[in-house]
């Protein structure tokens, strides 16, 4: 048939049009992580929002203040588990998509057509088919906003002015904060949120405790003049 025609490597149309499938699948689930990735910091927030309202107010009776604190500890672990679970897969997706774009470049020798760009993995590997760049890592090192580089070869050119060295030094810190993962970043905020969340709930055990505590002081003394009472009966 034509459409198991051999392309080399013992790789057939068919197989091409399956990887081609693949891909599709792989692109609509990585940008389905990614969304819930994203989602999860601002449903976080709201929800520590509104348990540390009640967790911290004193006009609310310790015995609901502590349960709400341990469930805020609750919410911090499992949203964190669940924004470096979406991150995980989304990875994963993504190396499996540079895989097919990758195999596809080695089919690049015979027809232009097959010419493919690496557009799912890190930007120092991400390439560009034709234009004035190689890589999109050459392409935002020589930009004017976001460039390192140009950064600094603007720096050395223009040293007439001061407002001109302090605006050089924005463009080059700026250069540098774009670089760093943000995914590491919310990793501190989702710990910040555990520990304090720990905090407030420790606050709360003391006066939880003392409340448990004086309950049951007050049921054995209860129970002691119940006895009592049935005693004098007798």
């Amino acid at each position: 048939m034509a459409s198991d025609k051999k392309l080399g490597c013992s790789i057939t149309e068919s197989d091409l049009d399956f990887l081609k499938l693949q891909y599709q699948v792989l692109s609509e689930r990585r940008i389905n992580h990614n969304t819930l990735l994203w989602n999860v910091p601002s449903m976080l927030f709201v929800a520590q929002t509104f348990l540390w309202t009640i967790a911290v107010n004193n006009d609310n009776n310790v015995i609901i203040r502590f349960p709400v604190s341990l469930l805020s500890i609750v919410i911090s672990y499992i949203s964190y588990q669940q924004f470096e679970r979406n991150r995980v897969m989304e990875v994963a997706d993504s190396e499996q998509m540079y895989s097919i774009e990758t195999f596809f470049q080695t089919q690049k020798g015979k027809e232009k057509s097959n010419q493919t760009m690496i557009i799912h993995h890190k930007l120092s590997m991400r390439t560009l088919i034709c234009g004035k760049y190689k890589s999109i890592s050459e392409f935002l090192d020589n930009h004017p906003d976001y460039g390192e580089e140009k950064a600094e070869e603007e720096e050395t050119v223009e040293k007439s002015s001061n407002e001109k060295k302090s605006s050089k030094l924005w463009k080059k810190a700026f250069s540098k904060l774009w670089k760093k993962e943000s995914s590491k970043l919310w990793r501190i905020v989702f710990i910040f949120f555990f520990i304090l969340s720990l905090v407030i709930a420790l606050y709360n055990f003391k006066g939880f405790w003392e409340c448990i505590y004086t309950f049951i002081a007050n049921l054995l003394h209860l129970f002691h003049r119940v006895v009592k009472g049935i005693g004098s009966l007798f």
